[in-house]
């Protein structure tokens, strides 16, 4: 049997997982430098160390079939040596995050791969990303910083939806179990998304990059709102998490190419659940409200990729031969 290339699947995959856990890499390493909770830094420690064990694999199976390893993020993006930046309840909020998007991801280049040991090392990943995912919760839990969902008392009996008025916009009726739970998430996700936009703000004295993150801090302010809102005329009390995890510190501590490469990443992220909320919302007022503002994000998006273009910081994946110029030459 011959040899077994990667397929542009894998490739795609590993290669945004390499960029994106180099990126993690160095904000982990400045949260070790700065937390305080031991209990916090042994879970940034081990989420560092399966983050690091991931791109020496992938780059070891990339330096194996001659492809070319990205250049991501390393030591010259991050400064560790400054103050304190995030409050350690921060960083329990940013390890939930990025866990569920890892968990996502690794499970995502799983079930896209051929090739058996490009699926066994994502089966371990997606595994240990599972079991670093409830460790952090339970951290969460145990010091009172997980922000939790409403817990509701549901009607008694099964029923099927028997007129369109359910889905109207102007039914007024109670929001059910589904729509919660995606308001919920996206009210936590924007939380984050809030207090991250914020630091960088303070912390870059780029004013092009100062401009897009207080424009980014002001969608996720006003995201909040109306999903708190559209919780609220259901009389449900809608989730509140803390946005003064962030000091006042004004030193850098991430180049601006971090940044708003961490800008991209969320800014995806949040158009993906929209979209998903958006499908399984039976509510046209929510269909609405997600479609509209998912444009939003992508025109925030945009504006991104073009200021990182225009500084030279996006970082082209790998590309299929050009076989018109090919023939052409």
């Amino acid at each position: 049997m011959g040899k077994i290339y990667l397929t542009s699947n894998e490739i795609g995959t590993m290669w945004t997982q390499y960029i994106q856990n180099s990126l993690y890499i160095q904000i982990l390493k400045y949260f070790i430098e700065t937390v305080e909770d031991n209990k916090i830094k042994e879970l940034i420690q081990d989420s560092l160390i399966l983050s690091e064990r991931i791109n020496n694999e992938i780059k070891s199976v990339f330096e194996h079939e001659d492809i070319p390893i990205p250049h991501g993020f390393n030591d010259q993006d991050v400064n560790l040596k400054a103050e304190k930046l995030f409050l350690d309840p921060f960083m329990i909020q940013f390890l939930e995050h990025t866990l569920k998007a890892g968990v996502i991801a690794h499970g995502s280049t799983l079930i896209v791969s051929t090739r058996k040991d490009i699926r066994q090392f994502f089966t371990e990943t997606t595994e240990d990303s599972l079991r670093l995912f409830n460790k952090c919760t339970d951290l969460a839990l145990s010091k009172g910083l997980l922000v939790r969902a409403p817990s509701i008392k549901v009607q008694p009996d099964i029923e099927y939806v028997e007129k369109k008025k359910y889905m109207s916009s102007f039914s007024n009726r109670p929001l059910n179990m589904v729509e919660i739970t995606h308001l919920f998430e996206n009210i936590k996700t924007n939380t984050v998304g809030e207090m991250i936009t914020m630091a960088f703000a303070q912390t870059t004295n780029n004013d092009t990059v100062k401009k897009f993150m207080n424009r980014g801090l002001k969608i996720s302010q006003k995201h909040i709102r109306i999903f708190q809102k559209t919780i609220k005329e259901s009389y449900i009390d809608a989730p509140i998490g803390s946005n003064s995890y962030v000091t006042n510190s004004k030193n850098r501590v991430f180049s601006d190419k971090l940044m708003m490469h961490f800008l991209s990443v969320l800014t995806a992220a949040g158009q993906g659940n929209y979209s998903t909320a958006s499908t399984a919302s039976l509510r046209n007022d929510l269909i609405l409200s997600y479609q509209r503002l998912a444009a939003e994000i992508a025109g925030y998006a945009k504006d991104g990729a073009d200021i990182m273009i225009e500084h030279g910081w996006l970082e082209e994946p790998p590309q299929a031969p050009d076989r018109k110029q090919l023939i052409t030459d």
